[in-house]
C-alpha cells in the first residue's frame, strides 16, 4: 500500500501544495479591524465546508477582509444579478464557488476571449473539477485570463482507479449521471478514454430529465438494478452534484443490489453509504483557496499569473459498516493508511 500512495503522490507530483451564513442570496459578512479588503464570494449550496475553509484561512493567516457570501441556492437565474452587484461594489477580489457558479458569473472564453464578465475586478474559483474543459481558463499554467486564476480540487480518475483496484477487481465500471451536468459529461468523456488505457469497460446509465433539466425522481433504483444486471464491479461517482446532493438515495439503492460505490466525493462515504473515496476535503479546498487569495489581495500577485493549482495531498475514507454489508472488506494494507468510518 506504501507504495499505491507514494506512486499517486508521484502522479500528482505536478501539481502545487499549500499547507453566520447566508440563505437564499442573503449576505454573510466577516469583518477583520480595518477592513481594508473586501471579498464578494458567490457560493452554489450555501456556504458549506470550502466557503468556511476559506474564511477560516482569512482569519488565521491576519487578512483583514469583509466577506459577501452571496447564495445561488442551486438557481443559475441568480447568477446575472450577483454579477450586476459585484460590479457595483467593485470588490478587491470575487470568489466563484463550483463549475455553474463560475461560468456564470466569470463567463468562458469563448464568450469573453481574455475578458471575464466583471470586467477588471480580480476573481478566484474553486470546486471546478475541470476548468479547461469547461472553457473558464486556456490550461493549468496560464489561465489566459489576465483577471482569472483559481483551484483544482479533484483527483484525477486516473488516480482514483488505481486506488479502486487496491481494493477491488475494477474491470467493469458502472456510471449514473445527468446529461444536463456539464461536469458529469466531461467526466464520462474522460471515463471513456481510460477506459481503452487503463482496460475496463465503461457501462452508463443517464437520468431521464424534465423540461427544466432536472432528472425525475425515483429513477435510482432502476438505473442501479441496469447495472447490477450488467455485473459492474464498482458505481463511480466522479463529478456529479445531482448524485451528491442524493447521497442518500443513490448509496442506498446500490446497497439493494450489493453495489459498491466509489466516489470523489468525501461525504458520499463520511455522511452516507459509498463504500470508498479518495478526495480533497473541501475544507482543505477553501484554505488552499484563501492561500491563493492572500497572494492577490496582500503580495499584490495579478491572477492571470498565477497556476491554476491543486493540492498534491489526498484522502481515502471507507465506509466499514458499507464494507460489511456488501461483504467486501479492504486489504490490511490499505486499512492501515485509509480514515475508517462508521466502524462498528
Amino acid at each position: 500500500m506504501r507504495s499505491l500512495v507514494l506512486g499517486l503522490m508521484m502522479f500528482l507530483g505536478g501539481f502545487m501544495s499549500t499547507g453566520a451564513f447566508a440563505d437564499d442570496g442573503g449576505a454573510n459578512e466577516v469583518e477583520s479591524e480595518g477592513l481594508p479588503k473586501t471579498i464578494y464570494m458567490v457560493v452554489w449550496r450555501g456556504c458549506e465546508e470550502a466557503c468556511e475553509g476559506f474564511q477560516s484561512y482569512l482569519k488565521d493567516s491576519g487578512v483583514s477582509a469583509k466577506v459577501i457570501v452571496r447564495d445561488a441556492n442551486r438557481n443559475k437565474s441568480k447568477l446575472d444579478s450577483f454579477v450586476e452587484e459585484a460590479k457595483s461594489l467593485n470588490p478587491d477580489l470575487v470568489i466563484t464557488w463550483g463549475t455553474s457558479v463560475s461560468k456564470g458569473v466569470i463567463g468562458t472564453i469563448e464568450e469573453y476571449g481574455n475578458a471575464t464578465k466583471l470586467g477588471a475586478i480580480p476573481v478566484l474559483f474553486m470546486i471546478v473539477a475541470d476548468p479547461i474543459g469547461a472553457n473558464i481558463v486556456a490550461s493549468y499554467e496560464d489561465s489566459g485570463r489576465k483577471t482569472v486564476t483559481g483551484i483544482r480540487n479533484r483527483i484525477p480518475d486516473e488516480v482514483q482507479i488505481r486506488a479502486m483496484r487496491e481494493y477491488l477487481p475494477v474491470k467493469r465500471v458502472g456510471v449514473i449521471y445527468s446529461e444536463a451536468e456539464l461536469n458529469s459529461i466531461l467526466n464520462t468523456e474522460n471515463l471513456d478514454k481510460l477506459s481503452k488505457e487503463m482496460e475496463f469497460k465503461l457501462f452508463k446509465e443517464v437520468y431521464v430529465l424534465d423540461d427544466k433539466g432536472v432528472p425525475f425522481p425515483g429513477q435510482f433504483d432502476e438505473l442501479m438494478a441496469s447495472l447490477s444486471a450488467k455485473k459492474v464491479d464498482v458505481v463511480y461517482v466522479g463529478s456529479s452534484s445531482y448524485n451528491l446532493d442524493h447521497s442518500d438515495e443513490f448509496t442506498e439503492a446500490a446497497l439493494k443490489y450489493r453495489l459498491p460505490v466509489a466516489s470523489a466525493y468525501d461525504s458520499m462515504v463520511t455522511n452516507s453509504k459509498a463504500l470508498i473515496s479518495v478526495s480533497n476535503k473541501y475544507y482543505r479546498v477553501g484554505r488552499f483557496a484563501g492561500s491563493q487569495a492572500k497572494k492577490i489581495l496582500v503580495d499584490g500577485k495579478v491572477p492571470g499569473e498565477l497556476e491554476v493549482a491543486s493540492l498534491s495531498q489526498f484522502s481515502i475514507s471507507i465506509n466499514m459498516s458499507t464494507a460489511k454489508a456488501i461483504d467486501q472488506y479492504p486489504p490490511i494494507q490499505l486499512i492501515r493508511f485509509a480514515d475508517l468510518v462508521n466502524v462498528q
